[in-house]
């Protein structure tokens, strides 16, 4: 099995959000019920392919401490939309969506309210607007409605769009002629509000020269080391191939490719430890090759997504060539690190919920003095 520097297209940044992810991988069951119970009171469903509504309203930071039944949660929603909250037609329209919740799939009350939101002046709402017209989502497909509701949602700032617009002006898609310069600009404004992806991207076709960005491998090579000193796993694994391979001017360098993988690992990229186990069974510290920490991380980047039939051949590959002693070591070290990544989990998840139960017993802040308050006033006039 040769090494690969395969991105993957939705990055986790951090290691809480890695953890997360892993519960979600290793136990089904802590996954949730999001078809059958309803989520605490002022929870939004998770995101799919559009946008969940912005965060924001008194429930914002407070621990969960009721929940309510799908029953209850649709007509809390339709309260809090006759009560003025704009961004609750977002909610509903993506339950309509993904039939969540208690009701059917309804593509067209979905753009309904997707709709009503963007009239609402709600940003996320022309994003889902434009989605729906792009996929014909409760409409036909209208590619030129589609690429002016992003403009629109990249005029109110919506991070996504800006990604959005920039693939669309990369690849040439809803019509537009492709156009590289005005793609790197959206992806630099994607980049620039906290979408990573676009980081990637950038980094990708830097390096690359493709899809009509000239090439520039110095800087390529910046954006992913900007990306690995903030632990983006999918930019360690990158660097990773690239320093065993000696690719991009960079000097080949198997010892620092390892820490690079081991990095991305430890943040539960699945191809980072498919990489791992490469690198163990082909190369391994100072020029000796571990077939069981090799097995050990192939099994590791199954239970992380590359469960698939080229893994399948070389785990067994590894097995052929190994002692019965070898194999169950090789299970146990595996087990036992899942087992901790667990336990970090579940330590992190205690965490939160005591900062978020300190923030809602912390007193009030002191309102600011009359002067302050009057000169910020004069300011703003």
């Amino acid at each position: 099995m040769n090494l690969t520097e395969t991105l993957m297209p939705h990055p986790s940044a951090t290691l809480a959000y890695a953890l997360a992810l892993a519960m979600l991988l290793l136990l089904p069951s802590a996954a949730g019920a999001q078809d059958g119970a309803a989520p605490a009171d002022g929870a939004a469903p998770s995101d799919g392919g559009q946008l969940n509504p912005p965060p924001g309203g008194a429930a914002e930071g407070q621990p969960q401490v009721r929940t309510l039944t799908p029953e209850q949660y649709m007509a809390e929603l339709l309260l809090q939309i006759e009560r003025g909250d704009n961004a609750a037609m977002i909610t509903l329209g993506i339950i309509y969506e993904r039939g969540q919740y208690g009701v059917d799939i309804n593509y067209g009350k979905s753009l309904e309210w997707f709709q009503k939101a963007a009239d609402a002046g709600v940003p996320e709402g022309h994003f889902n607007v434009a989605y729906s017209y792009q996929v014909g989502e409760g409409t036909a497909p209208d590619f030129k409605k589609a690429l002016d509701g992003y403009l629109k949602a990249a005029e109110l700032k919506v991070p996504l769009a800006y990604l959005r617009l920039a693939e669309i002006y990369l690849n040439g898609k809803l019509g537009v002629t492709a156009d590289p310069k005005a793609a790197i600009s959206y992806y630099e404004q994607a980049a620039a509000a906290g979408i990573l992806q676009a980081e990637l991207t950038m980094a990708d076709l830097y390096l690359n020269g493709r899809a009509g960005v000239t090439q520039d491998t110095a800087k390529g090579i910046q954006y992913l080391n900007s990306l690995a000193d903030r632990n983006v796993p999918e930019a360690l694994n990158y660097l990773g191939a690239i320093y065993y391979l000696g690719q991009w001017n960079q000097a080949q360098d198997t010892a620092k490719s390892k820490e690079y993988f081991q990095k991305a690992s430890d943040l539960l990229f699945g191809l980072a430890m498919k990489n791992l186990a490469a690198y163990y069974k082909n190369t391994g510290d100072n020029g000796k090759p571990n077939l069981t920490l090799a097995l050990q991380w192939a099994i590791l980047s199954v239970n992380f997504g590359q469960n698939n039939q080229e893994m399948a051949a070389f785990i067994q590959e590894l097995r052929n060539g190994m002692k019965a002693e070898e194999i169950s070591a090789a299970e146990a070290a595996a087990q036992q690190w899942a087992n901790e990544k667990i336990r970090e989990v579940n330590e992190a998840n205690a965490a939160r919920a005591r900062q978020q139960q300190e923030a809602a017993q912390a007193p009030a802040p002191k309102p600011a003095d009359d002067k302050k308050d009057d000169k910020k006033g004069d300011q703003k006039k």
